[in-house]
């Protein structure tokens, strides 16, 4: 595993793009500090983020790393990542079924 997430790492770092299942598998590997606090929705005051359409986690990612959201913590998150680890996160993201209420 860790073989797999170097070899997407540097395909990422020197050629720019990689596959869908990379980006995805990428995705997943940056995911835990996401799904520290954005679970399976059982917290009201935190959203869930799974299943969301990639166009709209990448847009609402921008809008923290831009400050036109407020929530330090995301804020913070947000800057930490560079446009391809968003990307990878939203396509990660959009894999996974939320639970039904």
């Amino acid at each position: 595993m860790k073989r797999l997430i170097l070899a997407v790492v540097v395909g990422l770092t020197t050629t720019g793009s990689a596959s869908a299942d990379d980006l995805i598998e990428y995705g997943k590997h940056l995911s835990g500090e996401c799904t520290t606090c954005h679970r399976d929705g059982a917290n009201e005051r935190i959203p869930p983020i799974f299943g969301w359409p990639t166009d709209a986690f990448i847009a609402v990612m921008e809008s923290y790393k831009k400050g036109e959201r407020d929530n330090k913590a995301m804020v913070s998150v947000a800057t930490s990542l560079d446009a391809e680890q968003i990307k990878a996160l939203a396509a990660y993201f959009a894999t996974i079924k939320p639970k039904d209420p």
